[in-house]
């Protein structure tokens, strides 16, 4: 009897937990999967699953509250239970072979439903340290993917370092004057790219423009591009009005850019947060960057995703503090006044072990079809 190859998904809630699954899904595809996503009632990557003609099946989930609030653990409790009910309900409509949980509150339902259903798991954990719903879906688990490497990692015995897919534009490398000219910018110097993530970077974008002030007499020696993102286009673009900093060929100020791909070719160094997906991203093109982690990600993960790439030397950690703007300040000119830094933290991307992220999602959808041989 022919058994349909069907998996379930469980992404969403963020990009950095969707887009992973999305490339996996992408992969499966190929080979004659059929996919269902999980994700929360209205997710935002809703549009891209419909755009793309995958099935999804939205959860009314919420997260884990912070807080004492008994009313608040009773409402999450209540919309937990009915989204484990809810995806059973799936599971046995859809029979799929496999369950896997990219992380976030989506994924725990998911993999509950599926251990009660003895449909097997795997989960996929992007950050360099286990999200809370990861942490408890481990223990439900066939096998746990990692992304970086884990330190106290409780689920040693079952993981296996598979790197975090990134989206399949980024396999198109575009050379770098190429993308520069694409982007009306000058071949012959260094661009600073900066971009805030899915969580927003209010802090970084008003500390960029005023960086750029600070540095207008070296405007000469240096390019930026920088990503506002949608929230905040108009208070930034009127912030360099006042500064007079409208108009320069070497400032472009963007609110959201579609074709990262050309943005991260043309860039020489990438200012940004540290969420597991564009950490993902920079380890593919061996970008060197300033990573300031959001002072507020769960656990802290975004600072352990950092590390991995400082410790290595690949990148400069600057934490979000009273001196950060000083630091960043001194971090650009110091790449402004010795451009080789830059060279020095490409070569020592070579020093990083892990598996090529190009074939991540690849890799994963092999352990997949092992999984259920």
């Amino acid at each position: 009897m022919d058994i349909k190859k069907r998996i379930l998904i469980a992404s969403g809630g963020t990009g950095g937990h969707f887009y992973p699954g999305f490339a996996i899904a992408q992969e499966l595809r190929k080979r004659n999967w059929e996919i269902v996503f999980l994700v929360k009632k209205n997710d935002p990557a809703l549009p891209i699953i419909e755009n793309n003609n995958f099935a999804a099946c939205q959860l009314d989930i919420k997260s884990l509250p912070r807080t004492l609030n008994p009313f608040k653990f009773l409402s999450f409790n209540a919309k937990l239970l009915k989204s484990i009910i809810q995806t059973k309900k799936i599971i046995k409509d859809f029979k799929p072979l496999l369950t896997i949980g990219m992380g976030s509150y989506v994924s725990f339902p998911a993999v509950i439903a599926s251990k009660f259903s003895n449909i097997p798991i795997i989960i996929h954990e992007s950050n360099a340290k286990f999200g809370i719903a990861n942490y408890f879906s481990g223990y439900f688990a066939k096998k746990a993917l990692l992304g970086l490497k884990i330190k106290k990692n409780p689920f040693k015995k079952k993981s296996l370092l598979s790197g975090t897919p990134v989206r399949e534009f980024f396999s198109q490398i575009i050379e770098q004057n190429t993308a520069k000219r694409l982007l009306n910018l000058k071949e012959n110097l260094p661009v600073f790219l900066v971009f805030g993530g899915s969580q927003g970077a209010k802090k970084i974008n008003h500390a960029i423009v005023r960086i750029v002030k600070r540095l207008e007499k070296n405007l000469d020696k240096f390019q930026i591009a920088h990503i506002t993102g949608n929230r905040d286009f108009g208070i930034i673009n009127e912030e360099y009005k006042q500064q007079n900093l409208i108009g320069r060929p070497n400032i472009k100020i963007f609110d959201y850019r579609g074709d990262m791909n050309i943005l991260y070719s043309a860039a020489d160094i990438v200012i940004s947060r540290a969420g597991a997906s564009t950490i993902a991203e920079l380890m593919r093109l061996k970008k060197p960057a300033f990573l300031i982690p959001l002072p507020n990600s769960a656990g802290g993960h975004q600072f352990q995703n950092a590390k991995i790439l400082s410790d290595n030397a690949c990148a400069v950690l600057i934490k979000e503090n009273d001196y950060f703007e000083k630091s960043l300040c001194q971090n650009f000119e110091n790449i402004i006044e010795d451009s080789l830094i830059l060279k020095k933290m490409r070569d020592n991307y070579e020093n990083i072990k892990m598996p090529d992220i190009s074939r991540a999602a690849s890799f994963i959808a092999d352990i997949i079809e092992e999984s259920v041989s």
